[in-house]
């Protein structure tokens, strides 16, 4: 028997993106390959992700062009159309010597294309680190020179760049790759998307002063020697910020995440009665719920964090779809669980008008926050009155909870005549689950039970 009937959390599917900071995990696909059909999927996946990478590489190629040659731009737009007809040509030379690389396995079949697929992946790779190579000199410009870098040490360096808009300017990379989240046409849905944007035309400042000293709130990650990862939490976990160092002639800015929903990626519409503040905050606790249950940014908790701090902002009139999952939420060991006393509220909410939700307060009722949900039940009074109300707004899985509760004696005392004629009610509206519980219980007794009355 279940505790909580919690809102399962919707699911956001993206493959091959490779993240700034490099915390994406492996892709399944690619995890215990033994059949042909399981690797020709992990070359799928692999040829996405170097794609993806490759895409970037060169726009930040062209990006650092434009910025290199802003003086003169008739030579930088040669330079790009020369970079172009370039990479046309390299793509046509690709495809047909990993055509070539196959030669010895069957088109069409799985091995064919798991060959193609990772000689594309391992070309794409390599040209990604050609082209980074290309203008690769950081820094905006001729600002940067012999005897201006503040520091190596990037302790010392870090509140240096964050002192004004004049130093992030000076120590941002001419091309910087640019994480943000964009809504889709799924109301609610949240996917990452990852660009490169020339470093001087961002709106400065992008950090806010990071003082010497520890600051609550920013979290320093040493990647390796020459790549330092800086999350910045202080505007809370619904709107964090990763900026991306790395070490060169001097330290650099050359890359930003933002783990922020803005506005304008949500949707107006809502067939809720909310308000147009508790609406978007719903469609923010969707989306971070989505990128949170992929599992793959270093983020994870984070995400959840600011999936329950918005199901609360969407639930604070009362919604009981909010009110629901954010009960749930609480009480599943993804994020911070709530006080009792809350918790119940939020239950209470979402079962006003829900069989679902009166099912999740008895469940409440009985277990309270303890995630195993063992021992007797705490307020079986409360437990029947809620579960009976749930049968009464329609609920056929309601009589199966309750005859649960009688069977296992949850509710004060084992009572199977009780559990019988509650399986029995499930039943005569065809409920499946009150029909196999019928023969369970009946499998299990050597004599034949008589039903009584389920309340």
């Amino acid at each position: 028997m279940s505790k909580y009937l919690i809102p399962v959390l919707p699911a956001v599917l993206i493959g091959g993106l490779s993240l700034l900071g490099g915390h994406a995990s492996a892709d399944d696909a690619c995890a215990n390959i033994t059949t042909n059909s399981q690797s020709e999927r992990c070359s799928v996946s692999a040829k996405a992700a170097a794609d993806t990478q490759l895409n970037t590489s060169y726009q930040e190629l062209m990006v650092r062009l434009e910025g290199g040659y802003q003086t003169d731009p008739v030579l930088a737009a040669n330079q790009k159309a020369t970079v172009q007809e370039a990479q046309r040509a390299w793509i046509k030379l690709r495809d047909t010597d990993c055509l070539v690389d196959a030669l010895e396995t069957k088109p069409g079949s799985s091995a064919h294309v798991a060959a193609v697929n990772n000689c594309i992946a391992s070309m794409s790779r390599d040209r990604s680190v050609f082209l980074d190579n290309i203008a690769s000199d950081t820094g905006s410009g001729p600002t940067i020179g012999r005897g201006s870098c503040p520091t190596q040490d990037f302790a010392q360096f870090l509140p240096a760049f964050s002192a004004n808009v004049e130093s992030q300017k000076r120590l941002t990379a001419q091309a910087v790759k640019l994480l943000v989240l964009k809504g889709t046409s799924d109301i609610g849905r949240i996917v990452t998307h990852v660009t490169a944007v020339v470093g001087r035309d961002m709106a400065f400042p992008l950090m806010a002063a990071v003082p010497d000293g520890k600051v609550e709130g920013i979290e320093i990650e040493k990647v390796d020697d020459r790549h330092v990862n800086v999350v910045d939490k202080r505007a809370g976990n619904s709107n964090i910020k990763i900026f991306n160092f790395s070490r060169k002639s001097c330290w650099t800015l050359d890359g930003v995440e933002d783990w922020s929903i803005p506005d304008k990626e949500l949707s107006v519409a809502s067939t809720r009665k909310m308000s147009r503040a508790e609406n978007f905050c719903w469609q923010r606790g969707q989306g971070f719920a989505g990128l949170g249950g992929l599992e793959q940014y270093r983020l994870t908790g984070e995400l959840f964090e600011a999936t329950l701090e918005n199901y609360l902002c969407a639930a604070a009139s009362g919604d009981p779809i909010s009110s629901s999952a954010a009960a749930g939420l609480s009480l599943s060991g993804m994020a911070p669980q709530l006080e009792y006393g809350k918790v119940e509220a939020l239950f209470k909410a979402a079962a006003v008008d829900s069989p679902s939700g009166a099912e999740s307060l008895a469940g409440f009722y009985c277990f309270g926050n303890e995630l195993a949900g063992s021992g007797p039940c705490q307020r079986p009074l409360d437990v029947e009155k809620e579960l009976i109300r749930a049968t009464t707004m329609g609920s056929t899985h309601a009589f199966v909870s309750l005859g649960d509760y009688w069977k296992s004696g949850d509710l004060g005392k084992k009572d199977t005549p009780r559990a019988l004629a509650c399986y029995q009610l499930a039943a005569d509206k065809g409920n499946d689950s009150g029909i196999n519980a019928i023969k369970r219980l009946q499998s299990e007794v050597a004599e034949p039970i008589v039903a009584s009355s389920c309340f």
